[in-house]
C-alpha cells in the first residue's frame, strides 16, 4: 500500500493521493490540502480566507496548507507571517493537520507555532535540510516528508531520512514527475528496510495524524 502525503496531480498510482490545492483551485479530487502557499501571498490574501475556512471544514479536506514561510521569495515577510498564522489558528480550529513549506525561515516557524499554542500535528514537506535542522523539528514532534531528493545521491534528504524515526516519516512527490513507488524503494533501500514494513508503517503514521483508517 503506498500512500503520497503531498503531491500537486493525481496520479492514481497510491492508495491515498493528497492533493496539494491552493485556495484559487477549481476542481477538488478525491482527497486534498487546501491552503496559502507563501509564494501566492499578497495584500488580496485575506479576501481569500473565507473561501480557505469554507472548503477546509470539507471531510475531503485533509490538512490546512501547503502554508509556511519562505525568505527566499519577494513577498513582505511580515505579511507572509500574517496569513500563516491565521492559517495555524483555523487548523487548530478545524482539528486539521498541517502541512508546511519552510524556507530559511525554521526559527520563525517553530516561534509561531509555540505562540500559537499549536496542537495539531505539523508535516514539513519536501525535506531536505542538514541533520541539524531535523534534529530541532524531530524535538518539536513535526513530521518530515521526503520525495525527490532522496533520488539524488549525497542529497541531505538521503542522508537525512537515515536518522528520522519512522513514526515521523511521510513520503511524496511533490510537483516532480515521478511514482510514488520509486520514493518508497529509494527510502527503503535508504533504510536498510523491506518496502513492506516501510508501506506498514506509513499507513500506521497516516491513521495516527488524520484519524483515517485506510481500508
Amino acid at each position: 500500500m503506498f500512500i503520497n502525503i503531498h503531491t500537486h496531480s493525481e496520479i492514481f498510482d497510491a492508495k491515498v493521493e493528497l492533493v496539494s490545492l491552493d485556495v484559487e483551485a477549481t476542481s477538488k479530487p478525491s482527497l486534498y490540502s487546501y491552503g496559502i502557499h507563501p509564494w501566492k501571498v499578497n495584500s488580496q490574501s485575506d479576501f481569500l480566507f473565507d473561501e480557505l475556512e469554507r472548503v477546509s471544514r470539507n471531510r475531503r479536506c485533509m490538512a490546512v496548507g501547503e502554508c509556511g514561510l519562505d525568505k527566499t521569495i519577494d513577498v513582505d515577510f511580515d505579511l507572509q507571517e500574517k496569513i500563516f498564522i491565521e492559517q495555524v489558528r483555523l487548523a487548530n480550529e478545524i482539528e486539521k493537520p498541517l502541512i508546511i513549506h519552510c524556507v530559511k525561515a525554521f526559527n520563525e516557524l517553530i516561534a509561531i507555532l509555540k505562540k500559537e499554542k499549536n496542537n495539531v500535528p505539523v508535516i514539513i514537506h519536501g525535506f531536505n535540510n542538514n541533520l541539524n535542522i531535523a534534529e530541532t523539528l524531530l524535538k518539536e514532534d513535526y513530521y518530515l516528508s521526503f520525495g525527490k531528493a532522496l533520488l539524488t545521491e549525497q542529497s541531505n534528504a538521503s542522508e537525512v531520512i537515515k536518522h528520522v524515526g519512522r513514526k515521523r516519516l511521510f513520503l511524496e512527490t511533490d510537483d516532480a514527475k515521478v511514482s510514488i513507488k520509486y520514493i518508497y524503494k529509494k527510502a527503503s533501500e535508504l533504510l536498510g528496510i523491506d518496502e513492506a514494513i516501510l508501506q506498514e508503517q506509513l499507513r500506521n503514521n497516516y491513521q495516527s495524524v488524520f484519524k483515517e483508517e485506510i481500508m
